[in-house]
């Protein structure tokens, strides 16, 4: 069962933690896996490989078994022992096998579930960071004036949790920061709190902004208090 998350309650902790600081937070989810068009691929090319590899390490060969239902069926007529098959019968067999493999393999592998479970996990988790790039920028966090935007990203399908800052916090900000901010979100869903991880993350990323950047005289909110769900 997905995980619900409160829209409201997220936007008003980003109200909350902006109002002492001049910098900008943004929070973004897609709940939906990313695409993975080579995954499925991979598999049915891998697998219609190594079929006729495993037939030959053991010693499965197609005129043993084969030869009499493609020669009732296709007509086939070898000679010598009844049901042997010619060479290029063989061949024809491998390749037909390969073609069926691969093709059943391709759709099996393409079903959204299995296709995620399939992916290794450096490529999803590869995938799912640079998604939050393209966010990072296709949001505006880093326009800000005093380039202090802040994202917090999450991929759930890939278990994938990142926050992003721009270069005006960051370098100002050890790492581990983020670190805490990322672990307080994962800790959350983990228990089915998808809403209280955001709204903890948002708080940990507001403390760190206002204690660098204090609101100004003139508090100009840059960028929507809302979360954005991809």
């Amino acid at each position: 069962m997905p995980l619900k998350i409160d829209h409201a309650r997220v936007n008003v902790a980003i109200s909350k933690a902006e109002e002492t600081t001049s910098g900008e937070i943004t929070c973004v989810i897609r709940k939906k896996a990313l695409d993975y068009p080579e995954t499925p691929l991979m598999w049915a090319a891998g697998m219609a490989f190594v079929l006729p590899l495993l037939l030959l390490v053991f010693n499965i060969w197609p005129h043993d078994w084969l030869g009499p239902v493609l020669t009732a069926a296709l007509g086939w007529n070898a000679p010598g022992a009844a049901g042997n098959l010619h060479t290029y019968e063989d061949i024809a067999f491998y390749a037909t096998a390969q073609l069926i493999l691969f093709v059943a393999t391709y759709l099996i592998a393409d079903l959204p579930k299995v296709r995620l479970w399939l992916t290794p996990r450096f490529i999803t988790r590869r995938r799912a960071h640079k998604k939050a790039m393209e966010q990072f920028t296709a949001r505006g966090l880093n326009l800000t004036k005093d380039r202090t935007g802040v994202m917090i990203f999450c991929a759930l399908e890939e278990h994938f949790v990142d926050v992003i800052a721009d270069e005006g916090i960051y370098s100002k900000v050890d790492k581990d920061v983020w670190q805490r901010a990322v672990a307080a979100l994962i800790s959350h869903i983990k228990q089915d709190d998808l809403t209280g991880g955001f709204e903890e993350a948002v708080a940990l990323c507001g403390e760190v902004l206002s204690a660098h950047f204090p609101p100004e005289a003139v508090n100009l909110n840059e960028l929507p208090d809302v979360l954005i769900e991809i």
